[in-house]
């Protein structure tokens, strides 16, 4: 009876063991992978290529973190500096920096996924989502194009809120209603860049979703496409993720680190913080169709039509440029001292990505690292990848 309970239990165990070995099976093959990326170049040509950037970027005192792809395959990535100047804490990949005004392209994001779930219309008046929304006809559309004729709200804080008090942006439609401002134009008529418009975008979106706009990007961008390093603005997030760079200003011959202030909190139009290959993953989303339709996509890549029938290189949260036939597709950012640069050369399939935490100017290294990469591959490759030529205002 003794040998029979001995065997019992052992037969048990190797049962129990297989169900366990099965079912963690099950969840590794649920669990997302990242896919394993092959060489789009060949590897000597990628070797020079970093080298000559990291040459570039040295010599520039360059302080931060840089990303070279070429079809979706990183040929440079390079971390410099520190992300904070005075402990000389050095940056690293996973080091998060303040966006700014290329988070505009995540409001439009959030706001075309609503619009694909049949949540919403962009020629829909904003009134109707916001009935405390100052504004008579000015539609989500002229919010997402910077048609709407609305003042800086930046204007009002600065001369209304104590530097103390935490600021939302219920706070901030708050204050337009009490200033009561007008309109600059007639909504449609003109093309002038809003970072107003943006704030209430993103408002506008937790009041549709029911949820803050900073858990609303968590859970239908961030998380989906697996940016482990990335997050908007949101007291819970500042408290208690450290890997987050300084911003520092330069007015004389030293270094000043930039405080935080109650702007930094308002969303929409900044303040979502991020790494370059989270950039990288979320560029490349907007290109495969991973969060919206291919005709979204298309349309937040149209420019602007006024009513006035001019013509403005802007879509939704995208600037837009075009040369000899080929598209160039981009957004700069910069406050308090943070400084990017997310730009996609879109028929060469090149994208370049900087953040820069002392108040670079990025824009112009852009063009500059795209003249690098564009002499480096037309050296050896006989089809000529990337055309001269191209300009990113």
């Amino acid at each position: 009876m003794q040998k029979f309970r001995i065997i019992l239990f052992f037969m048990l165990t190797i049962l129990i063991s297989c169900n366990w070995s099965k079912n963690n099976a099950n969840s590794a093959l649920e669990e997302p992978v990242e896919p394993i990326l092959k060489p789009t170049l060949p590897l000597e040509k990628i070797h020079k290529i970093d080298s000559l950037i990291s040459k570039y970027l040295i010599q520039r005192h360059y302080n931060g973190n840089v990303l070279v792809a070429y079809k979706g395959y990183p040929i440079s990535r390079k971390t410099l500096g520190y992300r904070n100047l005075a402990t000389k804490e050095r940056l690293d990949f996973n080091t998060a920096f303040q966006l700014a005004s290329v988070s505009k392209s995540f409001t439009a994001m959030a706001v075309l996924i609503l619009k694909e779930r049949g949540k919403l219309s962009l020629d829909d008046l904003v009134q109707k989502y916001m009935p405390d929304f100052p504004f008579n006809n000015v539609t989500i559309k002229h919010l997402l194009q910077h048609t709407s004729g609305m003042p800086n709200y930046m204007f009002f804080v600065d001369n209304s809120w104590k530097d103390d008090m935490p600021l939302t942006n219920e706070d901030v439609l708050k204050i337009l209603n009490i200033n009561k401002p007008t309109l600059s134009f007639e909504p449609g008529k003109r093309h002038i860049y809003s970072n107003t418009g943006y704030a209430m975008l993103a408002l506008l979106v937790e009041r549709i979703s029911g949820q803050p706009f900073y858990k609303f990007l968590d859970e239908n961008i961030f998380i989906p496409l697996r940016m482990k390093h990335t997050f908007a603005w949101n007291k819970a997030a500042i408290d208690t993720i450290h890997n987050v760079a300084n911003g520092y200003s330069r007015p004389g011959f030293k270094y000043r680190s930039i405080e935080h202030v109650p702007l930094d909190e308002v969303l929409g139009d900044k303040s979502i913080y991020s790494t370059i290959d989270d950039l990288l993953k979320y560029e490349q989303a907007w290109h495969n169709y991973k969060l919206i339709s291919k005709n979204s996509t298309i349309e937040a890549f149209t420019p602007v039509v006024t009513n006035s029938k001019r013509i403005q290189k802007y879509g939704y949260g995208w600037r837009l440029t075009d040369f000899e036939g080929r598209k160039v597709i981009y957004h700069n950012g910069l406050w308090n001292g943070f400084t990017s640069s997310l730009t996609r050369y879109v028929d060469d399939s090149l994208t370049v990505i900087l953040i820069n935490n002392t108040n670079a100017h990025v824009g112009p290294m852009v063009k500059e690292i795209y003249a690098i990469i564009e002499n480096e591959i037309n050296t050896t490759d006989s089809k000529q990848i990337v055309r001269s030529g191209g300009k990113n205002k």
